[in-house]
């Protein structure tokens, strides 16, 4: 694998906004160009210093992992929205503050 590193993906699987926190985590490490096609995002990174140690595998895995990462992160966020909106109802109730 060379630089640079082209990943294709399923915008079903990973959202723009997933996307953009990825690029935005891995900036002053890879520069990620973001492109949107029909049903995919593809990304192109590129090495964000001439002296980057980080190979092109690597890279290539690094941005996988932190997709993954925000991904999940998105799903639990999404999952425990309701949650944390009663949560945050039953503080304010118990500190006298009504909505």
């Amino acid at each position: 694998m060379t630089w640079p590193v082209t990943l294709k993906l399923d915008s079903a699987a990973y959202s723009l906004s997933v996307v953009q926190r990825v690029a935005y985590s891995l900036a002053d490490i890879v520069a990620i160009q973001v492109g949107i096609e029909a049903n995919q995002i593809s990304l192109t990174a590129h090495p964000a210093e001439v002296r980057l140690t980080l190979s092109p595998e690597q890279a290539h895995s690094l941005i996988l992992q932190q997709l993954n990462d925000f991904a999940l992160r998105d799903h639990i966020n999404r999952e425990t929205a309701g949650l944390r909106e009663v949560l945050a109802r039953a503080a304010l109730a118990g500190c006298g503050i009504s909505q």
